[in-house]
């Protein structure tokens, strides 16, 4: 059996009960109206490449209209979108501001917060240390981090009368391909509904408290699992546990490791966990929608993910439109970019092949027809308005990105909006993208 060391169930509870406030108190006041919608970026100069398909022109039209016209009702602070076909930037939407309080307008190299499509990334990295013969899919966690040989499985999710969580052996160790997958049995922050899920959410990782990474993950690994490794599909601090592993596999920091083997070679230089004072000056404000749905921005000292400072390989990274799409289309193009190769196309391929079927994923992914891979989401039928074999992710403060390999199409579009109560969630960028994207091409293009 499992018990909470920190506090009574009861005090944990009611903490987690006044969680759901949090966003509130991270809400300013209320904006002034943003001034005149700044001048829509200019498109890059098309590339020659004869060979190359364009984009279907009313689909771009009907993107740039959408993002300017949710830009302007203040759903969002700002959108970018920046689409490729073929290895060619075709075009970039831009709408609306980075920063509405200083009229800075939103563009391609804005420095966003991408959270979850920081998931890829680290598992892209995992397949260059399976690459070196320095980790195998197969091998166990413990032999990475020790603190998992102890793991045990919750038999339940609800506390007992003693407020304990009743646990089990594991039948099987986690490995990494479990970690990869998400069907490691790991938790996350966003089970409101049991005990087991309070009890993550007290033990948030992200939180700006000084621990390593190591330490921060040895705590995940004295919580209890869901279910037993590779049993279902589950969201969750996988990728997390991932970074620590390339970590203790590379001798290297994970920022460390990633600049060297992915940021530099395929030239994403504005792309890290630690954003310089430089990059930092070109960051997104972050806001949010209160209950009134007024949006507001999110204050400084409310912003974890500039707080955190730490290489969390599941959600850390800072980014632009126009570098992660670099590392988007190195996924499409096999491994390699410009003639660099970071990644075998065995790699790529094992990473965009859906390993975790839909008899395994949760009731929403079904719906849409959504598969896993390696850390990325992968279609599998027409049921999510997505083409067969289209994969991609997206964060938690609404970016996204989509690799289309029957169209050629890569895209990706960004936003910077902390989920509040009165946050629109039906005309976000990752809404907006998945009704639009099948729109800028055509069957005959």
């Amino acid at each position: 059996m499992f018990r909470s060391d920190a506090a009574p169930w009861r005090a944990l509870l009611a903490a987690f009960a006044s969680s759901a406030l949090l966003v509130l108190a991270a809400c300013g006041e209320r904006e002034t109206p943003a001034p005149e919608a700044p001048p829509p970026a200019p498109a890059p100069a098309p590339e020659p490449a004869d060979a190359a398909r364009g984009l279907d022109a009313a689909g771009v039209a009907a993107l740039d209209a959408a993002l300017a016209e949710l830009a302007a009702s203040q759903d969002r602070a700002g959108f970018v979108a920046v689409i490729a076909r073929d290895g060619v930037v075709r075009h970039v939407s831009a709408a609306g501001y980075a920063d509405i309080e200083a009229g800075r307008p939103m563009t391609a190299d804005t420095v966003v917060r991408i959270a979850s499509m920081t998931k890829p990334v680290t598992a892209a990295a995992i397949m260059m240390l399976a690459e070196d013969g320095a980790v195998s899919l197969d091998d166990p966690v413990a032999r990475f981090i020790p603190s998992f040989a102890g793991a045990r499985v919750a038999s339940s999710l609800m506390h007992d009368e003693r407020y304990d969580i009743p646990t089990e052996a594991l039948a099987r160790p986690i490995t990494i391909e479990d970690l990869l997958t998400h069907t490691s049995g790991v938790g996350y922050l966003f089970d409101y509904r049991t005990h087991l899920g309070a009890l993550y959410i007290d033990r948030d990782i992200y939180r700006a408290d000084g621990r390593s990474l190591a330490e921060r993950i040895d705590v995940l690994a004295g919580l209890p699992l869901y279910f037993q490794p590779g049993e279902r599909w589950f969201y969750s601090y996988s990728n997390d546990i991932l970074g620590q592993v390339i970590a203790a596999a590379s001798g290297m920091s994970v920022e460390a490791f990633m600049q060297a083997r992915i940021f530099a070679p395929l030239g994403m230089a504005d792309t890290s966990f630690f954003p310089d004072e430089a990059l930092s000056e070109r960051l997104a404000a972050l806001y949010t929608h209160d209950e009134d749905g007024a949006l507001v921005r999110v204050e400084r000292t409310r912003d974890l993910a500039v707080l955190a400072q730490v290489e969390a390989g599941g959600a850390g990274l800072f980014s632009t439109a126009n570098d992660y799409i670099r590392f988007a289309q190195m996924l499409a193009n096999g491994g390699e970019l410009d003639g660099v190769r970071v990644l075998s196309a065995d790699s790529v391929a094992a990473m965009t092949t859906p390993h975790v079927g839909l008899d395994r994923m949760g009731e929403e992914q079904q719906r849409i027809g959504l598969a896993f891979g390696y850390s990325l989401g992968v279609y599998v039928n027409g049921d999510g308005g997505r083409l067969p074999g289209d994969y991609g992710w997206g964060g938690y403060f609404d970016t996204i990105f989509a690799v289309s390999p029957s169209t050629g199409l890569v895209a990706v579009m960004m936003a910077q909006e902390e989920p509040g109560p009165g946050t629109p969630d039906t005309t976000s960028a990752g809404a907006a993208f998945t009704r639009l994207i099948g729109d800028l091409v055509t069957p005959e293009s």
